[in-house]
Formats: C-alpha cells, sequence, structure tokens
C-alpha cells in the first residue's frame, strides 16, 4: 500500500467521525493551549526580572571590594590586584571606582548638594555600557569632557535660592555644542549658597578655582547605577581629587582628611572598588567565585538576577506541570478514540487482511490518524495561545500587578521554540497515544474479524 493511500485513507476515517475526531482534537487543543500559556507566563517573568536588574547595573559588571576587615594580611585592592584580576579567564577590562564629590554650577544655577564625580575614559565608559541617550559619548582622548546622569539636570536650583520640595525643579535644557559647566571644589553654606571660607579655627581660606569641563552628553535616567553621578577623564577627576584634598586640610585640618567615602581610613595607593567587565554574561558568576576564593567580597546584578529565576523556574514547573495534565488528558482520549476506531472497524480490519494488506500498513494506517490527530490539535493550540497572549499582553496590565510582574511591557512571551516545541510534543503524544491500539489492530485475527457483525 503507498503511503499516500495510507494518508488518504486515515483522512476519510477521521472524517467519517467528525464530531468524535473534532471533541478529541479539542482536548488536544485545550492542552497545548494550557502548556503554552502557563509557560509564557514564566518566560515574561523572566524576561521582566532581567530588564529590573539591567535598569540597577550592567549584568556583565562586577563590583569587587575589600570589605572592612581591619586585619593587616587581609588583600588588599590596589595596583597588583588590578594585574592579578586582568589575567584572569574572561575578563575583559578592570576599572578602579575613584569618586569624589563637587557642586555643579551651570550659568546661574549650582546643584543642591554635592554630586558624585567619578573617573571614566571612553573605553571606560564604552566597558561600563554607559551609553548618552542625549548629545555623545565621551571620545578617546578627551580633556575636558563630562557626562552626567539623567537625573543630575533635574537637581538645579538658581543660586541663592533654596529648592521647593514640593515642587521639583525640571530639567534645565542644555546646549551640548557651547554649554560649559564648572565643577566647585569649596563647600557652601545651605542657607546663602556661599562659599565656605573659614575653617574650624576661624581661620580665613581662600576658595578654590571651579574646574570648567564640557558636557556632551547625558545617561539615561533609568539606570539607577549612574542616574545621579557625572563622569569625566582620569586627568580632570585628579586635578579635582588634589584641589578637594587641600581645600578639605584647609578647611577640617589633615587628621580629617584621610577617609574614604564609607567614613573608613583611606591608604594611599589603594582603591576602595572596582568594576570588573567581564566578557561573557554567563561566565560572571564563575568569575565572581573565583575573586571570592582570594578573599574579596565581590557582587554582581547577576546575583539579584539568579535568585529571581530560581522563583521564576519554580513558577514555570508548577505553571507547566498544570498545563502538562490537561495534554495527558488529551492523551487518554486520543488512545480512547483510537480504541473505539478498531472495534466499530473491525471487520473492516479483517477485509484489509484477506485481500492482502500488510500488517505494518494497518499498524500505519492508525498511527497516521493518531499522529494527524496531535499535530493539527498542537497546531491550532498554538495559533489559539498566540492570540490569546496578544489579547492578554494588550489588556494585562492588571494581570502582571497580580503575579508580580510590576511595569511589565509584557505578561506573556511565546517564543518560536515554545511554538515548534508544542507542536512536536502534541505530535509525539498522538504518536505514542495511537501505538497501542495500531498494535491490537495489527494483531486481531482476520477470519475473527470477518466475522464480527
Amino acid at each position: 500500500m503507498k503511503t499516500s493511500d495510507v494518508f488518504l485513507m486515515s483522512i476519510r476515517n477521521l472524517w467519517r467521525r467528525k464530531l468524535r475526531t473534532f471533541l478529541t482534537i479539542l482536548g488536544v487543543i485545550i492542552g497545548a493551549c494550557s502548556i503554552i500559556l502557563m509557560l509564557s507566563l514564566g518566560i515574561a517573568m523572566d524576561r521582566n526580572f532581567e530588564q529590573q536588574i539591567s535598569q540597577m547595573g550592567n549584568l556583565t559588571i562586577i563590583s569587587v571590594s575589600a570589605g572592612y576587615n581591619q586585619d593587616a594580611k587581609a588583600p588588599k585592592l590596589d595596583d597588583k590586584a588590578i594585574e592579578s584580576f586582568s589575567k584572569m579567564q574572561y575578563v575583559e577590562r578592570v576599572i578602579p571606582a575613584l569618586m569624589s564629590n563637587a557642586y555643579i554650577t551651570y550659568g546661574k544655577y549650582r546643584t543642591n548638594w554635592e554630586m558624585s564625580i567619578f573617573a571614566a575614559d571612553a573605553e571606560d565608559m564604552k566597558a561600563l555600557g554607559y551609553s548618552a541617550v542625549q548629545g555623545r559619548d565621551m571620545e578617546a582622548g578627551e580633556k575636558n569632557a563630562m557626562i552626567l546622569g539623567g537625573e543630575i539636570p533635574r537637581q538645579f536650583t538658581k543660586v541663592g535660592k533654596r529648592p521647593n520640595w514640593n515642587k521639583p525643579p525640571e530639567a534645565l535644557p542644555i546646549n551640548f555644542q557651547s554649554d560649559k559647566m564648572q565643577l566647585e571644589i569649596a563647600q557652601f553654606d545651605y542657607m546663602s549658597g556661599k562659599p565656605l571660607l573659614e575653617n574650624m579655627n576661624g581661620e580665613k581660606i581662600k576658595a578654590p578655582k571651579p574646574l570648567e569641563v564640557k558636557v556632551v552628553g547625558i545617561l539615561s535616567d533609568t539606570n539607577y547605577e549612574v542616574s545621579h553621578n557625572a563622569y569625566v577623564p582620569r586627568a580632570v577627576f585628579d586635578q579635582l581629587a588634589e584641589e578637594k584634598k587641600k581645600y578639605n586640610e584647609k578647611l577640617y585640618g589633615k587628621q580629617n582628611n584621610n577617609r574614604d567615602r564609607y567614613g573608613m581610613p583611606q591608604v594611599k595607593g589603594t582603591y576602595n572598588e572596582l568594576k570588573i567587565k567581564v566578557n561573557n554574561r554567563d561566565k560572571v558568576s564563575e568569575v565572581q567565585e573565583r575573586i571570592k576564593e582570594q578573599g574579596y567580597m565581590a557582587y554582581s546584578s547577576m546575583d539579584w538576577l539568579n535568585e529571581m529565576k530560581k522563583v521564576s523556574n519554580g513558577m514555570q514547573l508548577a505553571l507547566g506541570g498544570i498545563g502538562a495534565i490537561s495534554l495527558l488528558v488529551a492523551a487518554i482520549g486520543i488512545a480512547n478514540t483510537m480504541m473505539m476506531s478498531i472495534y466499530e472497524r473491525t471487520r473492516e480490519i479483517g477485509i484489509m487482511k484477506v485481500i492482502g494488506a500488510k500488517l505494518p500498513d494497518i499498524k500505519k494506517m492508525f498511527l497516521v490518524e493518531a499522529i494527524m490527530i496531535g499535530a493539527i490539535g498542537g497546531t491550532v493550540g498554538v495559533v489559539i495561545s498566540y492570540i490569546v497572549s496578544i489579547i492578554v499582553n494588550t489588556v494585562g496590565g492588571g494581570i502582571a500587578n497580580i503575579i508580580g510582574m510590576y511595569g511589565a511591557a509584557k505578561v506573556s512571551v511565546i517564543p518560536p521554540w515554545l511554538a515548534l516545541g508544542a507542536v512536536l510534543f502534541s505530535t509525539v503524544i498522538g504518536l505514542i497515544s495511537g501505538y497501542f491500539p495500531a498494535q491490537r489492530a495489527m494483531k486481531l485475527s482476520a477470519l475473527s474479524a470477518i466475522k464480527t457483525e
């Protein structure tokens, strides 16, 4: 018997029992939809977690600190440590997190408090993934450029006026072609806005000259890691830090000016923190563990993402299990339909054997019918799942909040592999469900089958 004949006979047999075939396929459709939509919720949750974490920081950046251990034998973050980390596999770049503070003045406006100023050249900014959304990125070799975090333009108030916290100021417009800003090294009186020109002993001191820089770009205000920071080339930072140190020594005394930003004693030649860029996101945890083994403290956004994914994977397993039960019920329905078909077509099977039909062809005919039920049900289930997913994503804001996906762009995500997998899985379910009925049909005695009324 030709393969085409087997297919045609299978289609005719299914069509003769339209209602039963439809109900069996409907069971597969419900099962396929259940498992696809359940898993799509988990996949959307995964992507939402990743999006939320990426807004908190680059997923391929590891922050390394020496901790607060005062043990003299504890590892230090110094140039030797930088060299050691740079030789590690998968490490692309090691960046010292050099930070100082300064007020930023822009014409008649000044920031409400000191901003965090970090040292970063063009290569550092690229490695950290800090790209301007307004203006342009810093270029290699630029001497007096500055990149602002997205929230800084909203932190300015007119000099001499106190900010109105009930009505936060709007972001100041910045002309990246011509406008310049000043990094104010001096401390300012909160009430008058004037620089502090007397030290702790009442002695007069001079106000340091501000550093003039050109703002070339602004970073995104949704990246919370950088939104309140400013970034300048190393040469500008070194000058700022040196002038800041001299001014603070005059203002507070040398004994009070040897502290880092955490209030801990600052050891010359060491760093408070290093940023390590890993060239493969899948290797971040591996590199992080190797750093911890050396006695350093290391953390990354992947820590949060991995924890969230554990929760998400558990939910996916539970949701997928619920959908799988529906598909199991559909498999039982296919097996039941095929068994009933054998009982109804016993005489037909006997005649086929008598006129010379091969046993494998009879078995193949029943298997093809079962496979068609599974494949059709799976395909229709995928189409319906996509339609439901679109509807849920359109009106699913409330659903997202209920299941903890706050602010999610999509509540349901059906990737191509899930759709294809659902069709293949449904087809395999049909094949398995039809196997034993097909075996039974093949083993029927021809004489007893012909005698059956």
